[in-house]
This record gives C-alpha cells, sequence and structure tokens, in this order.
C-alpha cells in the first residue's frame, strides 16, 4: 500500500503483507489509519485521502459513489476522484521503472521481511530521487485502467454517516 502526493513523492509505504491480503485489510491495521482517524477525533480536518472502491468510506478517506447513473453529479465526482487518484497510479509505474526487481514478473527471492526492506528503501530512493530532480531514461508510465473492487459496504455507523457528508459536500463543490 502506497500512499502519495501530488506531486509523487511517497509519504508512506506498507510492504510488509503479501499479496493475498486485501488492501483494506491493510489499510485497516496501518499506522496511517491510526494517524488519520487520531487526527480527526481530536477535530483537525487536514487529513484527506483518496481511496479506491475497495476500501470504506471514512470521513479521511474518501471513496467513489458505487454505481452512480451516467451524467448525475455522483459520476460527476468519481471521474474527479478518479482522475485525482490517478497520481498513485503514475507514482507506482514511476517507482516500477526506476527500480525494475519490483515489477511482478520479475520476482524478489527472499524472505518477506527483506522484500519489505527492499519495498521501504526503493520508496525513500525515489523521493530522493524527485527531490534532487534526477531524470531518468525511462518511458512515460501510463496506467491501466482501473477495475472496481467487489468488496462489500460496511454497515452504516456515524463515522460513515460523518464520511458520507464529507464526500457530499466535495460532491456539491463540482457542481
Amino acid at each position: 500500500m502506497i500512499i502519495c502526493d501530488s506531486e509523487m513523492r511517497i509519504r508512506y509505504v506498507n510492504a510488509e503483507f503479501p499479496g493475498c491480503n486485501h488492501d483494506s485489510h491493510i489499510w485497516n491495521v496501518s499506522s496511517a489509519r491510526s494517524f488519520c482517524e487520531r487526527k480527526y477525533l481530536e477535530g483537525e480536518r487536514n487529513c484527506l485521502l483518496l481511496g479506491d472502491a475497495g476500501y470504506a468510506l471514512e470521513p479521511w478517506l474518501m471513496t467513489p459513489f458505487r454505481s452512480p447513473q451516467l451524467g448525475s453529479p455522483e459520476s460527476v465526482y468519481n471521474k474527479a476522484h478518479s482522475k485525482a487518484r490517478n497520481i498513485v497510479e503514475r507514482t507506482i509505474g514511476v517507482l516500477k521503472s526506476r527500480f525494475r526487481c519490483l515489477f511482478g514478473a520479475r520476482e524478489l527471492h527472499y524472505e518477506p521481511s527483506k522484500v519489505s526492506q527492499i519495498v521501504n528503501v526503493a520508496a525513500a530512493l525515489h523521493n530522493i530521487c524527485l527531490h534532487y530532480r534526477v531524470i531518468d531514461d525511462v518511458p512515460e508510465y501510463v496506467p491501466e485502467p482501473l477495475s472496481l473492487s467487489e468488496a462489500h459496504e460496511t454497515a452504516a455507523t456515524s463515522t460513515n454517516e460523518a464520511a458520507s457528508q464529507i464526500r457530499q459536500s466535495i460532491l456539491m463543490t463540482l457542481l
């Protein structure tokens, strides 16, 4: 799991779980989620992330609407959401292009703990390359279209209601 900013700087990476773990599980046990939740409960509202449909909507994690009607405000929101989220796909692509050993076809033949360290170091080196404006001879990465997850929505709670209100207020700014 990677969290990046709009400049493709990696702000958080968690590579300790194998690929068979669902993204939402990794998010739920992450220190990043705990940090965002704590900030929200303390009244800070500036920790706002974008996640795909595989994640549950939370006041600090905006997700797309499920199955909006074409042309509806929810559909407009989803398009803007997807466009904004594209940066993380591009960041992952650049990271994999810089460090070819991270490509799925090239397996790292190490223990999982060592692989996690390699990913963490690659993320740090990626950020250093951005800071010093290192230019790679790497073709521009174009992500494949995102597929929507089949994950089930969780039951509505007061937190989910707050998250829905935040997402709705963002939606209203797009109209």
